[in-house]
């Protein structure tokens, strides 16, 4: 109890200066403060000089409550003279905790013991609260300790920068109604000029809507509870890195080509729909097949012009290493030693603000993929903001390490991609 207390009490006085520090306030509440300080101050030294035994508590208990109510008192009359206006200042506030050691370690042994994304919430809130920072109702923002923020950000983008280009847009679920006639260049589409007393042309819509929808994607990491690791980030940094770069490189892959499980599939992501599921040439996707006499650049540069891209946005084109070695090397002669091109020159070959990405995941029904990046839409959470619940086994003596987030994603634009198919 007594430590706990001092843990408290500590914590109080540190928000207290962090307070009486701020340029903002009134001279009359930073004397409102100090006064508060002093008797922190003092309540530590009274408490730390305690004996740590039961019969402190109703001691303890008094203390804590004059003790809470005098700093009711001095941040309510902060809070009305600034007219609870959020200032830098109190932003550096809330984040004191949150880049402390100490919230590293809360926050592993909030996951130790949190059973359910729900009640690792739950129990995350509580923590927050006892240092002061408070989560409003409704709220969808994590409020996580700095280097674990840090840390998921850096497993996000080591590996998957290209998913980062996507366009996310914060919505829960996204409604795209488009136009899908497959010539966007015709009369029927386009805007005219008008001349006085004629009649306007309406344009032809052929309307289609898509409804795009989140659903929970997880992953599940099991460590013997014999593993042991020297320090709470050790701990964190290792669980962050194996279930963000999972989720992630399932993303990646369900964009691309899809899951690859049968459609009766229990673990079947069905709500992010790949590139290569249009078969055929439609409205969004240009469907070709690799000429029979190998001229594969010419076969890209083909697969590229395909997309309309007006405004000149960036397209990302996916093949495997192999076939990107085969489009770089140039040799002069039969006797001549081959050379390479860099990719980035290779992709000047292919088409304008074009990135290559090299990837296994096409296997051999492809010879490419490619897509304007910020055309590929996704809804629900981003994977920055994994959460990340524990529970045990003891039977097998296992601790459950779970990562999930509720995600969805599809191609809007038109016209915006392409499948190049290997020839058969």
């Amino acid at each position: 109890m007594k430590k706990e207390f001092l843990s408290y009490l500590n914590s109080q006085l540190e928000q207290n200066k962090n307070l009486l520090a701020m340029n903002s306030i009134s001279e009359e509440d930073k004397s409102m403060l100090q006064a508060a300080v002093d008797s922190l101050t003092e309540t530590i030294a009274a408490v730390d000089a305690m004996e740590d035994s039961t019969e402190v508590l109703d001691e303890l208990k008094t203390t804590v409550e004059e003790l809470q109510s005098s700093l009711t008192a001095v941040k309510e009359k902060i809070n009305q003279d600034t007219k609870k206006e959020t200032t830098p200042e109190m932003e550096n506030i809330e984040n004191t905790y949150l880049t402390s050691s100490n919230a590293i370690h809360d926050f592993a042994q909030t996951i130790r013991k949190s059973k359910s994304v729900e009640e690792f919430n739950k129990n995350w809130q509580a923590v927050l609260a006892e240092n002061g920072i408070t989560i409003a109702e409704g709220s969808e923002e994590a409020y996580l300790p700095a280097p674990v923020k840090d840390r998921i950000q850096d497993a996000f983008d080591r590996e998957n920068a290209w998913l980062s280009k996507l366009r996310w847009t914060g919505s829960k679920r996204f409604y795209a109604r488009y136009n899908d006639a497959t010539d966007l260049d015709s009369e029927n589409v386009r805007a005219k000029g008008h001349k006085k007393g004629d009649t306007k042309a309406v344009q032809t819509f052929q309307l289609s809507a898509k409804l795009i929808e989140p659903q929970m994607i997880y992953k599940i990491a099991q460590l013997d509870n014999q593993t042991i690791f020297e320090t709470d980030q050790d701990l964190v940094n290792y669980v962050i890195d194996e279930l963000v770069n999972q989720i992630s490189a399932e993303i990646r892959r369900c964009v691309l080509v899809g899951d690859g499980r049968a459609n009766d599939s229990d673990y079947k992501v069905n709500k992010i729909i790949s590139i290569a599921s249009h078969t055929t040439t439609d409205g969004l996707v240009t469907v070709s097949t690799e000429t029979a006499n190998g001229f594969l650049i010419d076969d890209m540069r083909a697969a590229v012009d395909s997309i309309k891209n007006d405004n000149g946005r960036e397209i990302l084109v996916f093949m495997s290493k192999a076939d990107l070695r085969t489009l770089s090397r140039i040799q002069s002669s039969e006797t001549s030693s081959p050379v390479y091109m860099a990719k980035e020159q290779v992709a000047e070959q292919i088409g304008e603000n074009v990135t290559i990405v090299t990837t296994d995941m096409l296997g051999a029904d492809f010879k490419a993929i490619g897509f304007i990046a910020d055309a590929y839409y996704m809804v629900g959470q981003n994977v920055t903001s994994l959460g990340i619940t524990n529970w045990e086994d003891y039977f097998k003596n296992m601790q459950n390490y779970r990562g999930e987030l509720m995600i969805g994603g599809d191609l809007v634009d038109l016209k915006s991609a392409f499948v190049l198919k290997a020839n058969a």
